[in-house]
């Protein structure tokens, strides 16, 4: 972790991200009051910090959002790619809920449903919300066109948007945990395949994750108690506190990011893998 950046007020935090946004498509619904300036609204709510990696391997799949940080990189092919992964991000952060004390059951469910409504919000409904971006996008077939191409669900969304947007996370869930794998196409089954992989991150973290919990709930009663500086302070000196115990890469809950940075590497290996071998045959669909 390096290049901390606080972000403490709500103006500080709509202002660093238009200033970073790399589309128009997100600019434009970020200045006009639109779904990105909705989703940035709720995100600053709290005071928010922004980083970069010191080791990327170690960091890229950290989840350092859960505790407070908003990872940046700049290695996306596409600046739609790194709008969207931004986005992402933020909503993971703006939605999240810590509960001190929780079971580890209970801290699983919650964050699988926090990356649930999170992929909904970044890969599906974002598409819906903002016209013309699925088109500048990305040139090959992705997950959410099965349901963009679907005039049955294009009515539902315009003539019932809360419920569609049910139907959408639903749609997801179903993929997640309930559709036979007989039935999927490549990208239904890698989603699949990440949902195990957020149990393995789970277990990586049964040990550590009351600690998180309960500082985060801290700092968000301090932060909505009317001191965002002695909330945002206080956040920062635990993350440097944390990262200081590594003296090779800075980084905080080293012992985590190595754990989970063998799990998360080796599924991207074969993620890229059938990705390629999809980018032969005719039609490509990616998530």
């Amino acid at each position: 972790m390096k290049h901390l950046i606080p972000l403490v007020t709500r103006d500080d935090v709509h202002a660093h991200c238009l200033a970073h946004w790399k589309t128009d498509a997100f600019r434009s619904s970020h200045r006009e009051g639109g779904y990105i300036y909705d989703v940035v609204d709720q995100y600053a709510r709290l005071p928010r910090f922004t980083c970069e990696t010191t080791n990327d391997r170690l960091e890229r799949a950290h989840f350092c959002t859960w505790w407070g940080l908003t990872m940046r990189r700049d290695d996306y092919a596409a600046a739609a790619v790194e709008d969207l992964y931004i986005l992402h991000e933020i909503w993971h952060a703006a939605h999240m809920p810590f509960i001190p004390g929780i079971g580890f059951e209970a801290f699983h469910g919650k964050m699988e449903r926090n990356e649930l409504e999170a992929s909904v919000a970044s890969e599906l409904l974002v598409y819906f919300k903002i016209d013309g971006l699925r088109e500048s996008a990305f040139p090959h077939p992705i997950y959410a066109d099965r349901f963009l191409n679907d005039p049955a669900m294009r009515l539902l969304w315009r003539e019932n948007e809360v419920v569609a947007t049910n139907t959408l996370l639903e749609a997801r869930r179903n993929v997640m945990y309930s559709k036979p794998e007989g039935d999927m196409d490549l990208s239904e089954r890698w989603i699949r395949k990440f949902t195990m992989q957020n149990r393995q991150w789970s277990i990586v973290w049964a040990d550590r994750y009351p600690d998180i919990e309960d500082h985060m709930h801290r700092f968000q009663q301090m932060a909505h108690g009317g001191d965002r500086k002695g909330a945002a302070d206080f956040h920062v000196d635990w993350i440097e506190a944390e990262a200081a115990s590594d003296a090779v890469d800075h980084i905080p809950f080293r012992d985590q990011a190595l754990l989970f940075a063998t799990i998360y590497w080796a599924n991207r290996a074969k993620y890229d893998a059938a990705l390629n071998g999809a980018a032969s045959k005719p039609a490509r669909m990616t998530i």
